[in-house]
């Protein structure tokens, strides 16, 4: 029979880990669903774990294959799913035991393309609740795009949208299938959030459970999210090409400055990740200068109002729009830790 829900979980080097986001699914107050565990090639002794996993229970298979990536592994877990419903969770991050019972519910009950929850941020350190700041409830299609198409790949204070976290995220398997939205596998970073925009974009109603902090996503500052490398410059790159290839041929809303805005976030967090790289000053100054010198840079502020931002951002901005290329080095390098 048909579970409800396909849970998909991208594992990789995560034996530490992947017990804690296993077994919260299978302590579930609601319990319809399969576990699918896509092995991306880990070299640990995670693909045992998940094998001894579905050994004892059925609902859970396992995918073993060469490492491609987190795009990939999704895109394997959305073509082997039976789930009228599908979920992404990160192997290192954990759920409420409320979680899916809570969003199928709604997603039942409002026949809903894409259900939305919130959650808590967990490190070492604390815990903190996050949320969005758009109202919660049921939105439409009409209100998908009167309330939402200005945010829907980036805010205006340089802020993703709420969709960027893919995670916290139910999707009807159907409407995926329909309108063709996997992951691009040859972005590597930040896919959450253009798969999230395109997500957003086709849906034809949404539902935010605000306040309810089901997912838990851990947050370790050492992770390669928050690491500079010449690749995920690149991969921002292609972020940007294809924002502009999907959404500058829209006809319903113009998404031009948003784009911009968005092309603007990945070179201040490319920037603000170099500062704590382990390679000298001039180095560090050589790839700071490669950056705010590149015509994608350069093209942002082409007929470019400034984002409403704090006075400290926006002075940083206009460092890089006149490419100040030592003023930046000296505004971000001095404060690196």
């Amino acid at each position: 029979m048909r579970p409800k829900i396909s849970v998909v979980i991208p594992v990789y080097n995560v034996e530490k880990y992947i017990n804690r986001c296993i077994d919260s699914i299978l302590k579930q107050t609601f319990q319809d669903f399969e576990i699918l565990l896509i092995n991306d090639g880990s070299i640990d002794n995670s693909g045992q774990i998940c094998d001894e996993y579905a050994k004892i229970d059925k609902r859970i298979k396992v995918l073993h294959k060469k490492n491609a990536r987190v795009s990939a592994a999704r895109n394997d877990g959305i073509k082997m799913a039976q789930g009228e419903f599908v979920s992404f969770i990160d192997s290192d991050d954990w759920v409420d035991p409320g979680m899916y019972k809570g969003m199928i519910e709604k997603a039942i009950e409002h026949d809903l393309d894409v259900i939305m929850c919130d959650f808590k941020k967990t490190s070492i350190y604390d815990t903190e609740k996050r949320t969005h700041s758009i109202r919660g409830g049921f939105y439409s299609k009409e209100h998908i795009k009167n309330e939402l198409y200005h945010c829907l790949i980036m805010f205006e204070n340089i802020e993703f949208p709420p969709t960027i976290s893919n995670c916290v995220l139910l999707y009807n398997l159907e409407f995926l299938k329909k309108y063709n939205l996997y992951y691009d596998e040859n972005i590597h970073y930040c896919e959450d959030s253009i798969f999230g925009s395109k997500v957003m974009y086709h849906a034809r109603n949404f539902f935010y459970l605000k306040g309810k902090h089901y997912y838990n996503y851990f947050y370790n500052p050492d992770s390669t999210t928050n690491t500079y490398t010449e690749k995920k410059w690149h991969s921002f790159l292609k972020i940007n090409d294809e924002l502009e290839k999907f959404f500058m041929r829209t006809q319903d809303f113009d998404f031009s400055r948003q784009i911009k805005i968005n092309m603007l976030y990945l070179t201040l967090n490319a920037l603000g990740q170099i500062r704590h790289l382990d390679k000298g000053k001039n180095q560090k100054e050589k790839l700071i200068c490669e950056i705010i010198t590149h015509p994608r840079v350069a093209g942002i502020f082409d007929e470019f109002n400034l984002p409403k931002v704090p006075w400290k951002q926006k002075m940083a901005i206009l460092f890089i729009k006149y490419k100040m290329v030592r003023l930046y080095s000296l505004l971000i390098l001095n404060n690196a830790r």
